[in-house]
């Protein structure tokens, strides 16, 4: 892992905030498969597979706001192409604007994390409020979710600590 190091203006390698993109990115992404077989293939809807294990993984990893955005989505156009798209052009805008907030202004990258910190543990909040939606798509991955997001979530925080270290120096 020495492609990994924490801090906040670091150049050619990854931080923890840089991590916590890309797997949300990569999260993202899981969805799509079974929504373009579903929209193609209609019949795959009614079996357990791996590509509706990989939707619910990644629905459940994605942040609940954006998730429940998804499904509102998809209740007012029934299309799944739309969500598909949505899906999509989200996961690209995270990248281009986290790429830019990350790299530029220190002052500006740190008031990134600690917004990015913030906006997981009020997603963390709203995963363990016993809801039923919280767990539509099965328990293992509503626990699976909840795990990546905590690990976000030090990803983050590990970013913002080695930042303090190195301006305490």
């Amino acid at each position: 892992m020495d492609r990994v190091e924490f801090g906040i203006d670091i150049r050619r390698k990854l931080t923890g905030a840089d991590l916590y993109v890309r797997i949300l990115q990569i999260c993202s992404l899981l969805p799509l498969p079974y929504i373009f077989l579903a929209r193609s293939h209609p019949p795959v809807l009614g079996t357990r597979n791996l590509l509706s294990a990989l939707f619910d993984t990644g629905i459940c990893v994605l942040p609940r706001i954006e998730a429940y955005a998804l499904s509102f989505l998809y209740r007012q156009t029934l299309s799944e192409v739309a969500v598909y798209f949505v899906i999509l052009a989200i996961a690209l805008a995270l990248g281009i604007v986290a790429s830019r907030l990350l790299r530029g202004n220190p002052e500006a990258s740190v008031r990134f994390h600690k917004a990015i910190a913030v906006l997981i543990v009020l997603d963390l909040v709203i995963r363990i409020i016993p809801v039923r939606a919280n767990i539509a798509f099965g328990i293992p991955a509503a626990l699976t979710g909840l795990v990546i997001r905590a690990a976000c979530l030090y990803l983050v925080i590990r970013d913002l600590k080695a930042c303090d270290l190195n301006t305490a120096k």
